[in-house]
């Protein structure tokens, strides 16, 4: 099946605000639920071991995704800088913690100031780019010199578009009372007015059909193969899933074996 890239709500300009951030709260909780993290320890030790410094600056963070978690499973746990251009500020802040923190201006992930040095990761959001746009953010980090670490949980499958697909409204039904911060117009709109549900399924779906290939991701990072640059991508088996990931460091900044 060929990656198609059809229209998801949450990045329309019209589409209300509150629920594109009710999408973003609630990937954010199933994530922590499901337990995604723990498949991308390995792969963000590895990542920082060829950082310039102890920080993972999340890129396209949405309401936070798996990295708050990731990052407090980590050895040695390093600080981390959550960003987005259209940031769900609510679910952010309420992430806040001892080395936590939350970009105070939008963050264009294809431009990325140079003062946010660090391990670059980007959970679950590739998807979001057309390739032009997932190739800029891979030559930034490039053109920076700094590691940047990619994995989507979607899988574009024969079992994902369906069986899991159709899966979604009784996921968002059962998360909705779980998602933080509460908001009483989330909770009307999953079961008063069931369009939270309708709206994030057709959302998953859409990312199903998005998500790049591994073969996809290789043609991606094809134009940017140079002497001193490693790119590395690959399948991690998480549960009935698995997530697929890509990694790009500079071999010069080695500051341990991973």
């Amino acid at each position: 099946m060929d990656r198609v890239h059809l229209f998801e709500l949450a990045d329309l300009a019209w589409y209300p605000r509150t629920l594109a951030d009710a999408g973003t709260a609630y990937l954010r909780t199933l994530q922590a639920k499901v337990g995604v993290a723990q498949y991308l320890v390995p792969l963000a030790t590895r990542g920082l071991a060829y950082s310039p410094t102890r920080r993972i600056v999340d890129l396209c963070a949405g309401g936070g995704g798996p990295t708050p978690d990731l990052v407090a499973a980590l050895p040695d746990r390093p600080e981390l800088l959550l960003t987005d251009l259209h940031p769900n500020q609510a679910s952010l802040e309420d992430l806040v913690d001892d080395g936590v923190s939350v970009h105070p201006t939008p963050v264009d992930a294809r431009t990325v100031p140079a003062d946010l040095t660090g391990l670059r990761t980007i959970f679950n959001a590739l998807h979001h780019l057309q390739p032009d746009d997932a190739r800029a953010v891979f030559r930034d980090a490039q053109a920076a010199g700094q590691p940047i670490l990619m994995a989507e949980v979607s899988e574009r499958s024969f079992l994902s578009l369906t069986l899991g697909s159709a899966l979604i409204p009784l996921f968002v039904w059962l998360m909705m009372p779980m998602v933080r911060p509460v908001r009483l117009s989330w909770l009307l709109l999953t079961y008063v007015v069931p369009l939270l549900p309708l709206t994030i399924a057709w959302d998953g779906w859409v990312s199903q059909w998005r998500t790049y290939s591994l073969a996809e991701q290789e043609a991606l990072v094809a134009p940017l193969q140079r002497e001193g640059w490693t790119w590395e991508m690959g399948q991690v088996q998480a549960g009935p899933g698995r997530i697929t990931w890509l990694l790009g460091y500079p071999l010069a900044a080695a500051t341990s074996p991973a």
